[in-house]
């Protein structure tokens, strides 16, 4: 009995060290937040990129030129990011239900890599967002919750 109280001990302590950790993360220059794994390093910070990474993930945001752009070219534009960086195996486009975005998803692999590709049009003044998250050791469900997690900062 005392053996499967170790044994029961060791199996969660694996799963809590496993599970990846998701602390909320501004792209200050657009008061843009959303959960990112704690402790990833922000490489490039700038008016037009947001780039992080670890030896799990590597995310990058782009705002985009959105002069005259509407909800319906969101598909067609994230189809065309996605080819342009060879992703492969690209699944159907996704929506994302978010209070201040419309938004979209696909999923693919670049490089032997899965990734996840969005676009996320803010519902008020239309600013576009370009994310890709190329990842790796880790479920899809995490990647899912970080794109979910998109806001604006209230001003």
């Amino acid at each position: 009995m005392k053996r499967f109280f170790l044994f029961l001990t060791a199996v969660c302590l694996c799963l809590i060290t496993n599970a990846q950790a998701l602390v909320p993360t501004i792209w200050t220059a657009y008061g843009l937040t959303f959960e990112a794994p704690k402790g990833i390093l922000v490489e490039e910070d700038t008016e037009d990129t947001f780039l992080l990474n670890n030896s799990r993930f590597y995310i990058t945001i782009h705002s985009l030129d959105s002069d005259d752009m509407k909800k319906e070219d969101l598909s067609e534009l994230l189809k065309g990011l996605a080819d342009d960086d060879g992703v492969q195996k690209q699944s159907e486009v996704v929506s994302l239900d978010l209070t201040q975005f419309h938004g979209i998803y696909l999923k693919g692999v670049v490089e032997e890599d899965p990734c996840y590709y969005a676009c996320l049009m803010t519902k008020d003044a239309g600013s576009v967002f370009y994310v890709s998250v190329i990842y790796n050791r880790t479920e899809d469900k995490v990647v899912e919750r970080m794109l979910k997690s998109f806001k604006m900062e209230e001003e």
